[in-house]
């Protein structure tokens, strides 16, 4: 049975049996997965998954049912278990239901990536492999070679009139080495995402990934202290996704966010804006609408350093006297609606990242962080983390830096940024940073 028909049919019956409001989510696609190894595949993978969520209020509860299976027979099973759940649940709040809206118009379906056989697939990741591993003879094995592409289709329908659905699709590749020199091991690792596989470069992708393990052989700690820091895009990237949560109305609410009554108050330096913005072009994270149909949107979180806005669901925008923003989102069709972040990135400069090496004169230059789930405390913004990167003198980068802890406190660091530059990147993820200069980071070194 086609998706839209047997929607309408669990609605049809779901009334019939007497529930209220209630939504049939669907969301399905095919997925392809390669791992290359010494230049031959270690894993192939293409797989199918599909199903859809019911959830509907009936005498004042909320019940839900999930199927994979999309039949009459299947129907009847998710309206019967979703009564059920019902009966044995407490009452709750979440039956905010969206009635429907405009929407905008994205292209997130590259028809031209359909059409790249397997073959070519295997042979661009073997190149990216062997584009690595040629770089230098420093370079001695890959750890890691994978590219992987999905398509998904996401509909929802419900009693209140919504019924939207859009198609997208994507592909990722990363590759990872080793490099060796006299006893001194490195690994470095680099990554392409989007879903023009035109764009896909495999000769640079390896060699960048051997450029960054290459330039950290011998690498030597620095002297603790305290360092103005400036802290690489993908670096800033990984620390702004630990916290982003503390932007959003759920963490506010539950006590789990140090932004509760910070709205239309200054949180960050001056040169600080963030955006979530959902409806970005070839953003990792861009939707038509949410996990609940509302439409997606571009909202400035924070503007010059002042916080304007936090980010909502149904749920807790009801809760707090609010509207949704377009941030209720499911990470399967099994799973509940979180209150997240779309693209969320702070907004770059122009200014160049070695004008801003030259502006810092003395400090470090961080190109990765570790530890980002024991050692940071996304509540309290606390952060102590495993660091790497390069010492900078004179307004020059001159040699490598390692076995160095980078702590401070997030908030505190929004606050610190002194700069920042003009090379915006995301990560895999959606979250995404240019290059930052920050004051006063405890080091921790020697």
């Amino acid at each position: 049975m086609e998706i839209n028909e047997f929607q309408k049919l669990v609605l049809l019956k779901a009334k019939e049996a007497g529930f209220e409001d209630c939504e049939i989510y669907y969301q399905g696609g095919d997925s392809f997965q390669i791992l290359i190894n010494d230049g031959k595949v270690e894993h192939y993978e293409k797989s199918t998954a599909s199903g859809a969520a019911f959830r509907g209020v009936i005498n004042g509860k909320t019940g839900l049912a999930y199927s994979e299976r999309m039949d009459e027979r299947a129907a009847d099973f998710m309206v019967r278990a979703a009564a059920e759940n019902a009966e044995i649940a407490e009452k709750d709040d979440s039956g905010e239901f969206y009635a429907g809206g405009k929407y905008a118009k994205l292209s997130l379906y590259n028809k031209e990536l359909d059409k790249v056989s397997a073959e070519d697939k295997i042979m661009k990741a073997k190149q990216t492999e062997k584009a690595a591993l040629d770089f230098s003879d420093n370079i001695k094995s890959s750890d890691r070679c994978i590219y992987a592409d999905e398509n998904s289709r996401v509909s929802i329908m419900n009693t209140k009139g919504l019924a939207a659905e859009y198609s997208a699709n994507s592909m990722a590749a990363f590759v990872s080495v080793i490099s060796e020199k006299d006893g001194d091991i490195k690994t470095g690792g680099e990554f392409f995402a989007g879903n023009d596989f035109g764009k896909f470069e495999p000769d640079e992708l390896g060699k960048k990934a051997a450029l960054e393990a290459d330039s950290m052989l011998g690498a030597k700690p620095v002297k603790s202290g305290i360092y103005n820091v400036i802290f690489k895009n993908t670096a800033m990237a990984s620390i702004l996704s630990v916290f982003s949560g503390s932007f959003t109305g759920e963490q506010v609410y539950k006590g789990l966010s140090m932004m509760a009554g910070r709205e239309g108050k200054k949180i960050a330096s001056d040169c600080v804006t963030i955006k979530d913005d959902g409806l970005l072009e070839n953003g990792y994270a861009t939707a038509v609408f949410d996990g609940e149909g509302v439409p997606c949107q571009n909202k400035t979180v924070v503007e010059n350093g002042v916080l304007k806005t936090l980010l909502y669901d149904l749920k807790y925008a009801s809760k707090m006297g609010k509207q949704s923003t377009g941030n209720g989102f499911r990470s399967g069709f099994k799973s509940p609606v979180v209150c997240s972040c779309t693209n969320f990135y702070i907004c770059p400069s122009d200014k160049s990242f070695e004008q801003l090496v030259k502006d810092m004169g003395d400090g470090i230059y961080i190109t990765n962080v570790e530890g980002l789930h024991a050692g940071a405390n996304p509540v309290s913004g606390d952060f102590s983390l495993s660091a790497e990167g390069f010492l900078i003198e004179n307004g020059n980068i001159t040699r490598p830096v390692e076995q160095i802890a980078a702590a401070s406190n997030f908030f505190k660091l929004l606050e610190s940024i002194k700069d920042i530059g003009d090379d915006l990147r995301f990560n895999m993820g959606g979250i995404g940073s240019p290059a930052v200069l920050v004051e006063n980071i405890n080091i921790s070194g020697l």
